[in-house]
């Protein structure tokens, strides 16, 4: 008798001893049987092992992804909580298809599958599900809150609090997420289990802008508007060049849009030394042509040096519908292409014209048969869109 009380307490000392190894971190063999509870803050002893014969293999979330410690922090579905798993240069990893992957393929609020580990404690193998799916670029989307909604287009789905939401790879609230946003999103069924913005904005803003107002500014490529006092802008994230210009006086700087942030550009660190003026090559198709700048004609032959800033262009030949746009000069040089069109072809339009900082030239277009205030909303409208790059 008293040897098997002995043998009891012995036992009972050989586990608390394991229990103890297992207290001190995600370190060392540890890892072999015991993964990370993040959301009790403690770790718990979980042996790392796939049912075999599973009808149906259980799902993860990618809440995590480590490349320095080569882990994934994973949200188990079955119990609600999160556990981190190692991988390695044995660790198989498999897109939704069944091809080879690697981890550089994987991404947060991804949904995976994963398999036993190995004698190192070391995952060897994680499979994207192909029980779930997944929207990219969603761009047309709202959430109501109060009643848990997330409607994608016109569908409706639902969410409940184990709802992921990443933005740079890290989790957020919800609320977060914003009109004009690209998103990622993982559902089952009607059911969203995570979300993910992959494209975000963030807020321009401007000081300074009294010599500038009334004019435009024009930010990479596709996006033009009209300056106005201390104006603020919502941009997509990213990374621009910003160019302002007027009455002679303008310039340009590469200012990066932030998700979430605001960039404040002063303007008068932009205007530079005036007056500045651009010299533009002006080529017209119809021999002839007079071409009208500011209300006057001018010899257009060689190039005509014209000041930072909006001007009025019109070019008349006879025979041919007038050509007549806004012109915003903003670089040193440019080349401008002007293709004329015949009385009895389609209805004439006024454009504006930018020049780039790279000499090229853009263009949008809007009817002339409308009042002034009503084009001037709509060029603004316009501008705003994607330009049509001029022949140069």
């Amino acid at each position: 008798m008293n040897r098997r009380i002995t043998y009891v307490l012995l036992l009972t000392m050989m586990l608390g001893l394991l229990t103890g190894c297992g207290s001190g971190g995600d370190t060392g063999n540890e890892s072999l049987y015991f993964h990370t509870s993040m959301d009790a803050g403690v770790e718990t002893q979980e042996e790392a092992a796939t049912e075999e014969n599973e009808a149906q293999p259980e799902l993860y979330l990618i809440a995590e992804i480590d490349q320095i410690e080569e882990s994934l922090r994973l949200y188990r579905y079955e119990n609600g909580m999160e556990y981190r798993y190692y991988y390695g240069t044995g660790t198989r990893f498999y897109n939704k298809y069944g091809d080879r992957s690697t981890v550089m393929d994987f991404t947060v609020g991804a949904v995976i599958t994963i398999g036993e580990v190995d004698s190192e404690g070391i995952l060897r193998e994680a499979r994207v599900s192909d029980a779930v799916w997944t929207y990219d670029n969603v761009s047309r989307f709202s959430v109501e809150e109060e009643r848990h909604i997330f409607e994608i287009a016109d569908t409706r789905y639902t969410y409940d609090d184990s709802i992921y939401v990443f933005s740079d790879d890290e989790r957020v609230d919800l609320d977060v997420v914003a009109q004009g946003d690209t998103l990622s999103i993982v559902g089952l069924d009607k059911k969203i289990l995570s979300v993910r913005v992959t494209t975000g904005q963030g807020i321009l803003e401007l000081a300074n802008t009294e010599l500038f107002e009334g004019s435009f500014l024009q930010l990479g490529t596709r996006i033009f508007a009209e300056i106005t006092p201390d104006m603020q802008l919502t941009v997509e994230e990213g990374t621009y060049n910003l160019i302002v210009a007027n009455n002679g006086w303008g310039g340009n700087r590469e200012v990066t849009i932030a998700r979430g942030e605001t960039t404040v550009v002063d303007l008068d660190e932009l205007k530079g030394e005036g007056p500045k003026l651009g010299k533009i090559q002006f080529v017209v198709d119809v021999a002839d042509a007079v071409l009208v700048l500011d209300g006057e004609a001018v010899d257009y032959t060689d190039p005509i040096e014209i000041p930072y800033g909006s001007h009025s262009l019109g070019v008349y030949a006879n025979g041919y519908d007038a050509w007549e746009r806004n012109l915003y000069v903003n670089s040193e040089e440019a080349t401008i292409v002007i293709q004329l069109k015949d009385e009895e072809g389609t209805e004439d339009t006024q454009e504006s014209i930018s020049t780039t900082e790279t000499g090229e030239s853009e263009t949008s277009s809007e009817t002339s048969s409308q009042s002034e205030a009503e084009q001037r909303e709509e060029e603004l409208e316009i501008l705003q869109d994607l330009l049509t790059s001029v022949v140069l």
